[in-house]
């Protein structure tokens, strides 16, 4: 079997309020806890999707990623989250693909988006 030579990792973050520094900071802190989380560099990322729910509206996470330092040369793209009945507000999910084979990466869910996924963080 020919081993794969990509990876990716997903992660999501709560934001208390729709405000462009809160935002910022936690578009910061997802992306730094998987890279941190998963011993990554920003040099073996290859891409960054990066949904948002849409009651955040006052600023794009990749903006916020970018006045952080972060993705200089890190294609981004931002979308907005499918609105779902009884989907939880406010969060920021990201899916991070590297342009090498990581093996064992370990999704990050913080701030109370590890209610999203009972299955990998149960109470």
């Amino acid at each position: 079997m020919k081993t794969p030579t990509i990876s990716a990792v997903r992660g999501a973050i709560c934001v208390e309020r729709d405000d462009q520094a809160l935002i910022s900071s936690a578009a910061q802190k997802l992306y730094r806890t998987l890279l941190e989380t998963n011993n990554l560099d920003e040099g073996m990322v290859a891409s960054l999707l990066i949904t948002q729910t849409g009651d955040l509206t006052s600023l794009n996470p990749a903006t916020g990623l970018r006045i952080g330092g972060y993705c200089a040369s890190v294609p981004l793209f931002c979308m907005g989250e499918l609105e779902i009945a009884g989907m939880m507000s406010r969060v920021i999910r990201m899916l991070l693909t590297t342009n090498c084979y990581v093996e064992d990466l370990k999704p990050v869910f913080l701030d109370g988006a590890e209610r999203l996924r009972p299955d990998l963080f149960p109470d």
